[in-house]
Parts: C-alpha cells; structure tokens; sequence
C-alpha cells in the first residue's frame, strides 16, 4: 500500500512548492489515474513515490511517505527499482544500453537476479508487447514510440509491486496505445499489480480506473470514482478538460456520463440525430514543398521507400501511421536536416526559412534558462531587436513567467511550449511539428490548436501526430504513411471517419449508428465547444 501524509516538496531552484499538503492513500491492486494542467504536480507525485525525490531531484520536503512498508525519502532509488517500476515521460532518459534486448535485462541483472530467470522475463515482455521486430535492434535508431514501448518492457520485467507510468501513449500509434492499456488492464486484474498513470489523454484510459486524482497547483483538487469526479469538477475550466464523450453527455446535462464509446452508445445517441455537416474546404495553389520517389535510409535499413507528397501554401497537412514508419525522418527530410538518398525534393521555401519542433524537446535545450535560449536563436541568426523578439513569442505562447527557469526543470507540457518558442521566434514559412501535444493539458492542447492555425495563413505547416483528436481540429488534409510510403492522401474528415482506427472517439460512437451523418467528426460538431 502507498501512503502519502500532509506531504509538501519544493525544488531546490524553485520559489514555490509543487506539492503542497498532499494527502493520498493508495490500496494494494488498484488503478488510479492522475490528471492535471501541466505543472500542477504529476510527475513529482511519481518521483516521491520512487525516491527520486529527494535522491536525483533535491529541494524542501515536509511530510511522510510509505511505499510497501519502504520510506522512499530515505531509500536509495536502486533500492526502491524492485518494489516500483517506472515509466518516465521521457523514455530516452531512462535507456542505457545500446540494443533492446540488453536495455530489458539490465535492470534484471542489477538485481541480481539468475541467467535464466533473466532471459525468461526478456521473453515473457517482448512477446507481452509485440517487440520481437525490434528486439534485435539498437536503441539510437527506434523511433520515439518504440522507445517509450521499450521503456514499459523494461520496467514490467522487473515485476514490481506498483507501476508508475507518465504518459506511456503520448508518443504511441493508436494500435500501440491500445494494445498496451489491454496488456496494464491485465496485469491490474489478473495479477493485482498496482498502477498509477499519469495521463492527458483521458479518453483511452478513464474507463480503466478505479479512482481518478485530479491536480492542480501542487494541490489535490479533487479524488474518487471518475464518474463521481466528472460530476463535481468542471474539468475543461481547471485545464483538465474531459474525454469527448464525457464532454458532450456533461454540456448536454444527460443524466448518465460515459466514459468511453460502449457507454455512450446508450446515452448520447439522441444529440447525433438530425445533425448534417457542411464542408467550405479551404482552395490551395501555391505549392511550397514536393517530394518525388524520395528515399531515405539508415545504414543499410530503408526507411523512406518513394514517399510521393506535396505541402502547399496555408495548408496544415497532418501526418499518421504507425510507430518506426518514417515519420520523424520525413519531417527531417522536409526542413533539411536530413538529405534524402533517393529521389526529388523541390523546395520554395528553403532550410533556413523551415523549422522543426522535435519530438523531444530537449533537443531544443541549450543554456540555462528559458530566456537565453529563446534569444540564441535569434543570435545565431544575426537577427536585431533578440529581446523584443524573444519577449513577444514568450507571451505569444503563455510561457512569459518561466523566463528566467532552466528548460530542463520545467513540466513535460511547459518544455514542449518552450520548444515551440525557440522555433517560432524566427517566424519560419515552413513549419514541421512532432508530437506537439507530448506532455500537454488539455488547456494547452487548446492553445497549440489556435496558434496552429493562426500561424498556417500564409505559410505550410506539418504536423506529425498520433493524437488523432488534435489532427481532426488543425489539419486541412492527412497523409497515412506505411513502411515508408505514403500509401493514402485525404481532406480530414474524410480520412478520419469510419476508420477503425484512426478515427476520433465522437465518430467512432457516430460508427455505430449508420443512419446518422457519419461526417460528425468532433464534439464541436453537436454544438459543444472545446
């Protein structure tokens, strides 16, 4: 059992707490999830809980902890490593070794544990987890996904008492995603593992647990029965926001909340009826980007195999696929990071005026503080006026008051903004987005979707995501990109209806009724705003 006691912790660089006075009780077995507006408190609620607190991240505690009957303030993190596992919001912190197999039995072998008990649990995760196409593979060539599902692989094998995840899907396609909820859902009812999941995206796991802890400013605003939680908190106004179903039942003051699609086929099917879209599809000319038969590889490993696109002039194209299809390196290749071994690239806007927020934002992290590195873009550009500059994107994007942190100290949501930041400051005409909504509320999330398409007029943007929510609100048309070609080109609505699985979670409630306008794609849609 988990027992947390009148705790409060404050960073050692920061002026105010990011818990303060947390009381929480957690039972052996169960399922909590904890949600929040970035920075309310999450990830450091995780690192109480497995001693990275105070031993790797140091500061001001107050209060009590007891983890099975372990103190984690005063236990070593390798000591606490059997008891909790932990899956970080960050996966390339926390893998070591350069293949993946060798990465899932490092933790093992630091235990202690014998040879054939090792390669018995190696087995055991790569086959719970579908991985046996990577298991050969080096840990540097994954793709942002594939890490994060060797991240879980790794922690599961330990076989610990209580699993910490921080966002485990963020980075995962839809398939991907579901498949390791089911795997968590088992092991919560089959074998009594305690899970705690911190988790924005709600809409794939609310359903899952049996409490829901809601943060905000370090402070636990509200716990319990997520349907009892939904009915006492208007989440949307705290940053939380709710899953769409839960959003259009709550506005429409049903008298049943669904948590996902099985439930509101019961409830909701009344607000479908007599709805019928209209579509004023936006005209583009001006072409900014083509890609002819552009090939790409690693090595001796093809990536890209003939990707045929083009992005054009105030148009978001957003693009999908599956974990390792090639994504990432057709956003490299877009901006110019990469260059491609095969085929055309035409471009009207060139590498200097492109640019790219990476997946991992830390990749954007250069000096101290939020400021200077904003400014050093501008700097390295030979750009005039760097603090007005800096000042009005900081603002622009609502990260003015985190000016003077560090990047590395600030929450998974606030260093995504930070990343956006040292981009747009130089107001590039071509924009390539990875995983944008990687650690952001829902609050924020709102906020990246009006700038996206603020920003778009006159210029191209593309946006790599699995976050099938935000591509159904930004993007104009979608590209589907499989083993490394562009197998399927769409407007939005019609790439992301009637799919199985990409597709968002209105219109696959919408999917089970044929006689309604199977166009309904998003809550906005039935007259309730997001």
């Amino acid at each position: 059992m988990i027992d947390i006691r009148d705790f409060s912790f404050r960073y050692a660089s920061s002026g105010h707490f990011a818990l303060k006075n947390v009381n929480l009780k957690v039972d052996d077995g169960e399922f909590v999830l904890v949600a929040g507006h970035s920075g309310g408190g999450k990830s450091t609620l995780l690192r109480v809980i497995n001693s990275l607190i105070p031993h790797f991240y140091g500061g001001e505690y107050l209060g009590n902890v007891s983890v099975y009957g372990k103190n984690p303030i005063c236990t070593l993190p390798r000591d606490m490593s059997s008891i909790v596992g932990t899956v970080l919001q960050d996966p390339e912190n926390q893998i070591l070794m350069n293949r993946v197999e060798t990465e899932i039995a490092f933790g093992l072998e630091n235990l202690g544990l014998s040879g054939d008990l090792i390669t018995k649990r190696v087995e055991e995760v790569i086959d719970l987890l579908d991985m046996e196409s990577v298991r050969h593979r080096k840990t540097a060539e994954l793709s942002g996904g594939e890490k994060q599902k060797l991240a879980i692989a790794a922690a599961m094998a330990k076989h610990p008492k209580v699993l910490l995840l921080d966002e485990p899907t963020s980075q995962l396609d839809p398939k991907s995603a579901e498949s390791i909820l089911g795997v968590l859902s088992r092991l919560n009812t089959e074998l009594g593992l305690t899970i705690i999941l911190v988790e924005h995206r709600m809409e794939n796991t609310i359903y899952l647990a049996d409490r829901m802890v809601i943060f905000d400013k370090g402070e636990i605003v509200s716990e319990g029965n997520p349907r009892e939680v939904i009915r006492r908190v208007d989440l949307d106004k705290i940053g939380v926001g709710y899953p769409p179903v839960s959003r259009v039942a709550v506005r429409k003051n049903s008298d049943m909340i669904p948590l996902n699609v099985k439930e509101a086929q019961k409830y909701l099917r009344v607000y479908l009826e007599g709805v019928k879209i209209s579509q004023n599809l936006k005209k583009f000319r001006e072409v900014l980007l083509t890609l002819k038969n552009v090939k790409f590889s690693y090595g001796k490993r093809k990536v890209l195999r003939g990707v045929n696109l083009n992005v054009r002039k105030n148009e978001v194209l957003g693009i999908i696929g599956r974990n390792g299809s090639g994504k990432t390196t057709l956003g490299k290749l877009m901006v110019g990071i990469y260059r491609q071994s095969g085929g055309i690239i035409k471009r009207r806007v060139p590498p200097k005026e492109s640019g790219m927020v990476f997946q991992n934002p830390n990749l954007h992290v250069i000096g101290d503080s939020v400021f200077e590195d904003v400014a050093y873009t501008l700097r390295a550009r030979g750009e005039r006026d760097v603090k007005r500059k800096t000042e009005e994107v900081l603002k622009y994007l609502g990260i003015e008051h985190l000016s003077e942190k560090n990047p590395l100290d600030l929450s998974g949501g606030e260093k995504l903004l930070f990343a956006l930041a040292t981009v747009l400051v130089f107001k590039p005409r071509f924009l390539v987005l990875d995983e944008p909504t990687r650690g952001l509320s829902w609050a924020h999330k709102k906020r990246l979707v009006s700038i996206i398409k603020e920003y778009s007029r006159g210029r191209g943007i593309v946006v790599i995501s699995h976050d099938v929510e935000l591509i159904a609100r930004v993007s104009d048309t979608v590209a589907l990109l499989s083993s490394g070609r562009v197998v399927l080109r769409k407007r939005t609505r019609e790439m992301l209806t009637s799919s199985l699985t990409y597709s968002t979670q209105i219109n696959k409630l919408v999917q089970r009724f044929p006689e309604v306008d199977q166009n309904i794609m998003l809550e906005e849609d039935l007259g309730v705003p997001a």
